[in-house]
């Protein structure tokens, strides 16, 4: 799961789609409010928490939006997945 942090609106809670070393892509409803938050470039803040058999990063981040992709087939077709590579880590 990944919790996206934009000052002056709620967390966003989103399921992780894929994940690297360098970053994660995350599913989002295609009406969720966070679109209009965000676009590709923009930097947020995001809390990358993992299940506990799984050894690839975890804690803050600092992320940057690389891409904003439909997803066109499949269970969760119509939804998006935002691409957000890893920035160094907040203290």
């Amino acid at each position: 799961m990944v919790e996206i942090k934009i000052p002056g609106n709620p967390i966003y809670q989103l399921k992780v789609r894929d994940i690297s070393d360098e970053g994660v892509g995350v599913l989002v409803r295609p009406d969720s409010k966070l679109l209009n938050l965000i676009d590709v470039s923009h930097e947020v803040s995001v809390k990358l928490v993992l299940p506990r058999n799984y050894t690839g990063p975890s804690g803050n981040f600092r992320a940057r939006v690389e891409h904003i992709s439909e997803i066109e087939e499949g269970p969760y077709q119509g939804h998006l997945v935002v691409g957000i590579s890893f920035l160094p880590p907040l203290d």
